[in-house]
């Protein structure tokens, strides 16, 4: 764009709002219904014109609407919903939200859910030192809870917790036998895939208040009816008390350079069509169980096989790395990374959505005011760009270095008199 300079001339234009994205304001929210009975999901969504459903990363034929009715809900509806909103500018997902069947409605039904093991012996590992504050006797009671659930993220308490005693050896609680009664998980069928731990409550002199020390996660077949109790004898717990392990990591503390200055993926990401990028995740994990693994999902399906952890044992650490290449709309959606290890996790989330219209950066509206050349850039939001300006088209100068807030950001120049000047946007990955 060639500008001639008036010296002196104020044009005032009106202000160019850039397209922005969909907004989404209420988000979808998770659901327990009976089975057999209606279930409805809604998102709000400020600026999209269209909608479509997604039921485990897979697009959901006619859920088109802001509103999604699944009217007979049963257990092969049970999974991951979300809705990804679109507008001419771009696409955005929702959050995820969880459809969970209630077999047991109102806990008055024997085994109406899933059956699992409650009594169940330790093969590996101990519990922590235990003693108490006040006479130094070794503490050798606690109790035990079932966490359960249909997916790692929708884990939580089943029953009631079971008081436990056990014979300590040393400091040290002996592995042991609970006795405790098998527990129906209200949220699962018999038959169907349940994950499943037991966490260990106790006090000691060593931390202030309750601990809490959870097993490694099961992924079994909930018993009941037909299907057999799974087996008793496979729950580990580790060998030291990790509150919770591994932990996800915002930035990469650079000990002895195992994360090389890595950082993880912020929460979100606008990206642009053709973009190549990487999402990373990092975590400490620890080995006495076993080598942990990692695995990427995509709206809860997993993406490839599940990768070893990087170090050593005991002192093990992951680097998460997805390389999303020549990206596209379709590629929008809800991004994390499973652990399996000592205790199995669903890492942070990371929704990425897709700009389609002005990404690039659009340069319009040139004016002067006074001597000053001002300009308009159309961008996506959070966003960096930098401003270049040349006299040839071939030979280009950096001006100023942005970040496109809400999309749309005005620029200013006192350019040299005497000849033309022309500007462009750059793109800063």
């Amino acid at each position: 764009m060639k500008l001639g300079l008036i010296t002196g001339l104020c044009i005032f234009s009106q202000v160019v709002l850039a397209d922005s994205l969909p907004v989404i304001t209420v988000q979808p929210t998770n659901q327990v219904v009976l089975p057999g009975g209606p279930a409805t999901l809604t998102v709000t969504v400020t600026g999209a014109t269209s909608f479509q459903w997604r039921f485990n990363g897979a697009d959901i034929f006619g859920a088109t609407n802001s509103t999604l009715q699944v009217p007979n809900a049963q257990t092969n509806n049970s999974g991951y919903y979300n809705v990804v909103t679109k507008n001419a500018t771009g696409w955005v997902p929702s959050p995820m939200a969880y459809l969970l069947m209630n077999f047991n409605p109102g806990g008055i039904i024997p085994d109406g859910g899933g059956i699992v093991p409650f009594s169940n012996k330790t093969n590996t590992g101990f519990f922590a030192q235990a003693k108490s504050s006040l006479d130094g006797n070794v503490i050798n009671n606690g109790s035990a809870q079932v966490v359960a659930g249909p997916a790692l993220d929708q884990m939580q308490p089943v029953g009631t917790s079971v008081s436990y005693k056990q014979s300590p050896v040393g400091y040290y609680f002996n592995n042991g036998y609970f006795n405790g009664p098998n527990q129906s998980v209200p949220t699962v069928a018999p038959g169907q895939t349940v994950y499943y731990r037991v966490d260990i409550a106790y006090t000691n002199q060593y931390f202030s208040g309750t601990q809490t020390q959870q097993s490694a996660v099961l992924n079994l077949v909930a018993g009941g009816g037909v299907y057999p109790v799974p087996s008793s004898g496979n729950l580990k717990f580790p060998a030291w008390p990790e509150w919770p392990e591994p932990v996800f990591m915002m930035s990469g503390v650079p000990v002895g350079g195992i994360f090389n200055g890595l950082t993880s993926s912020p929460t979100n990401q606008v990206r642009i069509p053709g973009e190549s990028f990487c999402l990373t995740n990092l975590f400490w994990g620890f080995g006495d169980l076993g080598v942990p693994t990692w695995q990427w999902r995509k709206d809860g399906n997993p993406l490839g096989s599940p990768q070893n952890f990087t170090g050593g044992v005991p002192s093990e650490y992951g680097i998460a790395i997805l390389t999303i290449t020549n990206v596209q709309p379709d590629d929008a959606g809800i991004y994390d990374v499973v652990v399996i290890g000592n205790d199995w996790m669903v890492g942070p989330k990371t929704a990425l959505s897709i700009q389609v219209t002005n990404g690039c950066g659009v340069v319009q509206s040139p004016r002067f005011c006074g001597t000053n050349f001002v300009c308009d850039l159309l961008g996506a939001a959070g966003r960096n760009y930098t401003i270049q300006w040349s006299t040839n088209l071939s030979d280009w100068n950096d001006l100023v270095t942005l970040t496109n807030v809400t999309g749309t950001i005005t620029f200013t120049n006192t350019p040299t008199l005497g000849g033309s000047q022309f500007y462009r946007a750059r793109l800063r990955l």
